[in-house]
């Protein structure tokens, strides 16, 4: 395209009209229409009479407006990005909301990852003081919208500004693949009473029930065959036997007697407190192995740091297809009975973030593969080989376990 100019640096007329199509139309515009101002300038100082010159700056103010509008009438408010992506339709920005309540939106299958995502509650100062996760409720394996929900559970001292920060789960790592979503919420500092108090059978795929979810199944005077959708979340806690740990570590079994204690909305039952009673009856008793300092000392009281100071307790776990999977993740847990800590028993888990993926046995190797968003498993040399030995210790308690390898390598790693 030929661009012709005069001497004062200003575009043809036929230059000028092409500019307009481009993307950069309006500054361009723009440093055209100072360019004629300085041009006129010159040339009222040349003898061109003011009346003149206001006229002609007049019309060309009225046809940058002019233009301006033209461009730009047809292009609507810009869509914001986040919408393209998720889509939070529980809680609306500024809701206030109480302890426990339930998160739904719908997000891009490429959001998920194994069908889950984190989910943040920040305080006012912008401190994490929950976190949990978002579960896909139908297949994630898509590019389309997703529905998705998360059970929330939190205190704070005092109403106050919070935030919840939805972030796209990043299995690589990579900066350039995080992405995050920020709805601004009030914190209710009082939490929901308990309305739910109920005992009966836990039930799976019957009919007329949703496919998939976990049912309690009771009835009250009057009412035989009273049933509510179960929700687990990382705060609801389940005693089986004499041991209580999280809920979401243990594998629920059809059949088995559950008294339920939480909070009933819409047919939907929050768990807080159960207690299972197994109808099989089929438990084993497994090793946790955990630290006592006391038992690990040279002869001036310096802390080793080495096996000696590991000390087994013992619990009990139904009997599964995954029982190393099962005791590990119970280890991971952390929950020392009151008589436990009381004889110099410790442990630093659970540590926040902190997953058992997966394990595989393969000539007397047991690999563990583990998830640690939050780099929990690093540290100092004695920190990090206290918890190795625990993990390493309770998974040697089982036939043909020789060695434990963890996956990926650098995780235990002073």
């Amino acid at each position: 395209m030929r661009e012709d100019t005069d001497n004062d640096g200003i575009i043809s007329s036929d230059s000028a009209r092409n500019s307009f199509t481009g993307p950069e139309s309006i500054n361009s515009l723009i440093n055209q229409f100072f360019g004629i101002i300085k041009h006129m300038t010159k040339q009222f100082k040349r003898g061109i009479s003011l009346p003149i010159t206001i006229v002609i700056l007049a019309a060309l103010l009225m046809g940058v407006a002019f233009v301006y509008y033209f461009l730009n009438k047809n292009s609507g408010p810009p869509i914001p990005p986040d919408e393209t992506l998720i889509k939070v339709s529980i809680p609306s920005p500024d809701q206030e909301i109480q302890s426990p309540f339930t998160i739904k939106g719908e997000a891009r299958g490429y959001w998920f990852f194994e069908a889950s995502f984190p989910v943040q509650l920040l305080d006012e100062s912008g401190n994490i003081i929950k976190q949990t996760i978002a579960q896909a409720q139908g297949e994630w394996m898509t590019e389309d919208f997703v529905p998705f929900e998360a059970l929330l559970t939190f205190s704070v001292p005092k109403d106050q500004k919070g935030t919840l920060v939805f972030k796209k789960d990043n299995p690589s790592g990579l900066p350039e693949n995080d992405a995050e979503v920020r709805v601004p919420v009030l914190l209710s500092a009082t939490e929901i009473q308990t309305n739910f108090s109920e005992t009966g059978n836990l039930v799976k795929d019957n009919p007329g029930l949703k496919p998939g979810a976990w049912y309690l199944v009771y009835e009250k005077p009057g009412d035989p065959a009273l049933n509510a959708e179960i929700k687990l979340n990382e705060d609801s806690i389940c005693q089986i036997g004499s041991v209580s740990q999280p809920c979401q570590q243990i594998a629920l079994e059809a059949g088995d007697r559950a008294a339920i204690t939480g909070w009933e909305t819409n047919g939907v039952l929050i768990v807080k407190n159960m207690v299972i009673q197994k109808t099989s009856a089929q438990m084993k008793t497994v090793k946790l192995y955990y630290y006592n300092s006391s038992l690990d000392k040279d002869s001036t009281g310096n802390v080793l740091c080495t096996r000696t100071g590991l000390v087994a307790v013992n619990r009990e776990i139904p009997i599964t297809n995954t029982p190393i999977q099962d005791t590990i993740k119970l280890l991971l847990s952390g929950n020392l009975t009151n008589a436990e800590k009381a004889q110099g028993i410790s442990t630093e888990y659970p540590l926040q973030g902190l997953n058992l993926l997966a394990a595989s046995l393969n000539s007397g190797v047991l690999t563990l593969t583990f998830d640690d968003p939050n780099n929990k498993t690093g540290g100092g040399s004695c920190r990090v080989g206290i918890l190795w030995f625990q993990i390493e210790a309770t998974a040697k308690q089982f036939s043909g376990v020789s060695s434990v390898r963890f996956m990926p390598e650098e995780l235990f790693q002073p």
